[in-house]
């Protein structure tokens, strides 16, 4: 049996969805028969995720180890220094936490060590470790340089980029094409095997069983950007001047923001009682909240990171519930989604263009059946489980070429 390591340097758990998407991989890499053991530093928690473990929180089956490394938790001295001095501390603190933990993971002769960070990928290949190295965006400044290095160790064994886009990046930073692979995120499949109507997860829930309902499921924000709710909430003031029964829902958090999201909504002639935010719910709740909704959204704005960089989890989701998907059309999400086949694309951040995509969809119902069928027939091939399979194919295929040996030096 393989033994994968995952590395990282994450509070774990977290109620960012990056925690989610590692435990779903190393609950993914044990399905397909792997020995797993997640590796993580200690990190203070907030009280509401004090008591919780990475498999009661995130709902993820207990088929892993979880190994908690000591830590310097440098987060609790934040306050004390300008953002600039902060960051450089951070990545200090991460080259340092991150070789500890690499010459902690010789005691586990492991078979492959895969990680989402920088700073342990840059350790792991120097010390001629077997890596799998998980990218989710291309970094500027010293995490680039590392990342250069990176790129010509031989025991650097496979690269996932989560986009083409940073895929073509990397091809620019020395890292060689069939070591590459593009991997969009995932689903879980099963936690959306539902056997209720739309009607009875809106009485669950205590949404109003007559109005249609607009949603949007995932986190409000993202590294400080917005996700375009308030462009959402803008563009159902349009619709509603169509459809009097209509109501927003947003699940997801954080909650900062809600007040000016309701002042937008009165602003466009939508009441208190047809807006609807929570924030984060249990991820096996979330086929719920989708499966209540009429259309979901994903109203992005144009920007780097949007168009080229990202691959949400909550795409997977929506095309798994059945739901028709109305979204921005930027690339990262055309790599997935195809307009007027499994989904309706719109003009990124353009109010207008989003209420007219709603409402063409509402309005016409073999459109909206058609592309939630075909997104459901599309997203089986979108599961953690093949996801974590195509690595552990990729990196036996590339041992076997190089007759690699997966023995681990000594620092």
């Amino acid at each position: 049996m393989k033994h994968i390591l995952y590395i990282t340097t994450a509070r774990l758990p977290t109620e960012k969805a990056h925690g989610y998407q590692i435990c779903k991989m190393c609950e993914a890499f044990a399905l397909n028969g792997a020995d797993v053991t997640l590796l993580h530093p200690f990190r203070h928690q907030p009280k509401a995720l004090e008591a919780h473990s990475v498999f009661s929180y995130y709902g993820v089956q207990q088929r892993f180890t979880v190994a908690t490394l000591p830590n310097i938790d440098i987060f609790r001295i934040e306050r004390f220094f300008p953002g600039v001095v902060f960051n450089g501390l951070f990545l200090l603190h991460s080259l340092l936490w991150s070789l500890w933990a690499v010459r902690y993971s010789r005691r586990h002769s492991a078979n492959l060590y895969y990680t989402r960070d920088i700073p342990i990928g840059f350790w792991l290949t120097r010390c001629g470790m077997p890596t799998v190295l998980e990218l989710h965006t291309v970094p500027a400044g010293a995490q680039a340089f590392l990342l250069k290095k990176i790129a010509h160790q031989k025991s650097l064994m496979l690269t996932a980029a989560l986009t083409t886009f940073i895929a073509e990046r990397l091809m620019r930073y020395g890292f060689a094409e069939d070591r590459i692979i593009v991997l969009p995120d995932a689903v879980d499949l099963d936690l959306f095997v539902l056997p209720v109507s739309k009607e009875e997860c809106r009485k669950k829930l205590s949404l109003p069983h007559d109005a249609i309902i607009i949603g949007y499921i995932g986190r409000f924000t993202t590294v400080g950007m917005e996700k375009g709710v308030q462009t959402l909430i803008e563009a159902a003031g349009e619709v509603h001047k169509k459809i009097r029964q209509l109501c927003v829902l947003c699940v997801g958090g954080p909650m900062d923001a809600v007040a000016q999201y309701r002042t937008v909504g009165k602003a466009r002639g939508l009441n208190e009682s047809s807006l609807y935010f929570v924030d984060r719910v249990p991820n096996t709740e979330v086929p719920v909240w989708i499966k209540a909704c009429d259309v979901v959204t994903i109203p992005w704005p144009w920007n780097e990171f949007s168009a080229y960089y990202t691959s949400p989890m909550k795409l997977f989701e929506y095309m798994a519930s059945g739901v028709p998907i109305v979204a921005s059309d930027l690339p990262s999400l055309r790599e997935v989604l195809r307009h007027g086949e499994n989904a309706w694309l719109v003009h990124p951040g353009d109010p207008a263009a989003l209420a007219a995509g709603i409402s063409h969809v509402l309005r016409t119902p073999p459109l909206a059946q058609k592309i939630a069928q075909q997104a459901l027939q599309d997203v089986r091939q979108y599961t953690w489980q093949k996801r974590a399979a195509r690595v552990m194919e990729k990196t036996a295929c590339g041992a076997r070429r190089e007759n690699a040996s997966c023995s681990v030096p000594r620092l």
